[in-house]
C-alpha cells in the first residue's frame, strides 16, 4: 500500500519581507518600483501557481506596511499603542491589536478618529495605489496625517488636532508572527506544506479578547481608548471609511450609546459608507445625522459638489438615503480610493466644524441646502449577453426618454423568473431639498425580455408595464 510521509509534501513558498530583496525600490516620485526595469510597478503573477504569488504578495504587502509605520511613527510623531489596555506602547508578545495615536493626546482640545475598511491593514488606503501609480503617501493614512497636522484644534488652539488610527482590518492574531492580520492576509500566511487546504482560524487562539470584530473593536475604542487615552473636555471628529462607517453608525444607533457619547462627538464624516436612513432608530443618532454629518459617496462630479439633502435624491442613480447630506467623493471607481480624492475636502469641512462651533459657542449645524444635482441620461441604454440566466437576453428602456430614467420603475425579465421594484415617486421632498414640479414626470418602467424565438410564447412581446 502507498504511504507518503508529511516530510514529503511540497514545501510552501518563501518570500523575505524586504522590498529590495524582493526585487523593489521606492523612485522618487515614492512609487514602488522592479529595480530590474524602473518603468514596471510590482508584479503579481510570478508563477502559474497562485498560491505562490499570494505568498509573494504577503511579503510585499507586508515590506511597505513597515514602511508607512515606520513614516507615521518617524516622521508624524504617532505612537503604536497596543489593546487590550492597560499594555503600554510596546508591543507584547501575547494577543494584541495595535493602532495609532498622537503623542501626548490627553492635551488635545480635539481628537481626529478614522475608523477605515474592515479589510484593509493598518494605515492603508489603497493597495492598487500603494503597488502603482500614485505610490506610498498617496496610497496610505500618511499623507492624510500629514494634513492633519497642519490644522489646528481651535481659533483659540493653535496646536494640531489629536489622532487615533483605528484598526478595523487586522483583528486576526498570527501567533508565528506575533501580530495581528486581516483575513486575506492570514490566508496567506505559511502553512505546513504547499499541499495543504489553508490557514484554520482557531478562536481561542486567533482572537483577541474585546476584538473579535470590528463592531467590538469600535466598542472597545469609545468605551476604553477614550477615556483612557483622550481627555474627557476633547471634542471628537469620526471619520469612517467604506462599511467601516457602516460599523460606526451600527455602534452609534442606540438610545443608552448615544446618550453616553453622543453629546462628545463634534461630527461625522461617512466616505463610502452605505447604511440606509431607514435603519437609524435612535433619535438622537437621527438628529445628529441630519445637522452635524456628510456623506461622501462615489460620483464623476468633482469632490464636494452636493448631490443630496438627508432624504436621498431621486434623480440619481447613486445611493444618497442616507440621514444626511450627501457630496460628491470625486471619484467614481473604487470605495477604498474615494479618501485619496476626498480626504481634502473632509478635513477642510472638519476644521470648517471646529473653528464654527468655537466661535458660536453652540454645536455645529449643516447649512440649508439647495439641491439642484439630477444625473444626466446614460447615451446607451441597451445590454447584451448578461451571463448565465440572462443568457441571450436583450435589454431597453421602452417609453423613456431623456432623464425619465432617473424615477423609473424597474422590471427585470430573465428567462426563469421576473423581478420587480417599484417605481420611485419623490412627492414629497426634504426641507433641504428645492425642485420644481417639472422635474418630477411620470415614472416609466424599464423591461428586459428574451430574445422571440419561433413558437416562445412565454413571455408576450410586449412586458411593459
Amino acid at each position: 500500500m502507498f504511504r507518503r510521509k508529511w516530510s514529503s509534501l511540497p514545501v510552501e513558498a518563501e518570500f523575505p519581507v524586504d522590498l529590495k530583496r524582493l526585487g523593489y525600490f521606492i523612485n522618487k516620485d515614492d512609487e514602488v518600483r522592479s529595480i530590474e526595469n524602473e518603468d514596471n510597478y510590482f508584479k503579481f503573477f510570478i508563477n502559474r501557481n497562485l498560491r505562490i504569488c499570494d505568498r509573494q504578495r504577503f511579503a510585499m504587502n507586508q515590506a511597505i506596511q513597515d514602511e508607512i509605520h515606520r513614516r507615521l511613527i518617524g516622521d508624524h510623531g504617532l505612537c503604536k499603542v497596543s489593546l487590550p489596555l492597560p499594555a503600554g506602547q510596546v508591543a507584547p508578545t501575547s494577543a494584541n491589536v495595535p493602532i495609532f495615536a498622537s503623542a501626548k493626546i490627553k492635551e488635545k482640545s480635539r481628537v481626529v478618529i478614522v475608523f477605515g475598511e474592515t479589510h484593509q491593514d493598518l494605515g492603508i488606503l489603497a493597495h492598487r495605489i500603494l503597488g502603482g501609480k500614485g505610490g506610498i503617501e498617496k496610497g496610505s493614512l500618511v499623507s492624510v496625517v500629514r494634513a492633519l497636522l497642519q490644522q489646528h484644534c481651535s481659533p483659540t488652539d493653535a496646536a494640531p488636532p489629536g489622532i487615533i488610527l483605528a484598526n478595523m482590518g487586522e483583528l486576526i492574531w498570527w501567533p508565528e508572527g506575533k501580530r495581528t492580520l486581516s483575513k486575506s492576509a492570514f490566508d496567506a500566511t505559511p502553512m505546513r506544506s504547499a499541499a495543504h487546504v489553508g490557514n484554520w482560524i482557531d478562536p481561542k487562539v486567533n482572537y483577541v479578547p474585546c476584538h473579535e470584530s470590528p463592531l467590538a473593536h469600535v466598542k472597545y475604542i469609545f468605551e476604553r481608548v477614550m477615556p483612557h487615552l483622550v481627555s474627557g473636555t476633547a471634542g471628537l471628529d469620526i471619520i469612517g471609511l467604506g462599511d467601516g462607517a457602516d460599523v460606526v453608525e451600527s455602534y452609534l444607533n442606540s438610545s443608552a450609546t448615544w446618550s453616553r457619547i453622543g453629546s462628545r462627538i463634534n461630527c461625522f464624516a461617512s466616505v463610502g459608507g452605505q447604511f440606509p436612513v431607514w435603519e437609524v432608530k435612535c433619535a438622537g443618532l437621527q438628529e445628529f445625522l441630519r445637522q452635524r454629518a456628510r456623506a461622501f459617496v462615489p460620483s464623476k462630479e468633482p469632490s464636494g459638489s452636493l448631490l443630496s439633502g438627508p432624504s436621498g435624491n431621486p434623480l440619481t442613480t447613486i445611493f444618497t438615503s442616507l440621514g444626511c447630506p450627501v457630496f460628491s467623493a470625486g471619484d467614481d471607481q473604487h470605495v477604498e480610493t474615494l479618501f485619496i480624492a476626498s480626504y481634502p475636502t473632509v478635513l477642510d469641512w472638519l476644521q470648517e466644524v471646529a473653528d464654527a462651533s468655537a466661535s458660536s459657542g453652540r454645536p455645529y449645524e449643516n447649512p440649508m441646502f439647495e439641491i439642484n444635482y439630477r444625473e444626466p441620461a446614460g447615451e446607451n441604454n441597451h445590454w447584451e449577453g448578461l451571463g448565465e440566466k440572462g443568457d441571450g437576453v436583450v435589454g431597453s428602456t421602452e417609453g423613456v426618454e431623456g432623464s425619465d430614467a432617473g424615477v423609473a420603475a424597474l422590471k427585470i425579465v430573465t428567462r426563469d423568473d421576473v423581478v420587480e421594484t417599484d417605481g420611485v415617486h419623490p412627492d414629497t421632498p426634504a426641507p433641504e431639498e428645492t425642485r420644481s414640479d417639472d422635474q418630477l414626470e411620470t415614472a416609466r418602467t424599464y423591461v428586459i425580455r428574451t430574445k422571440p424565438t419561433d413558437g416562445d410564447e412565454k413571455y408576450p412581446e410586449s412586458a411593459r408595464a
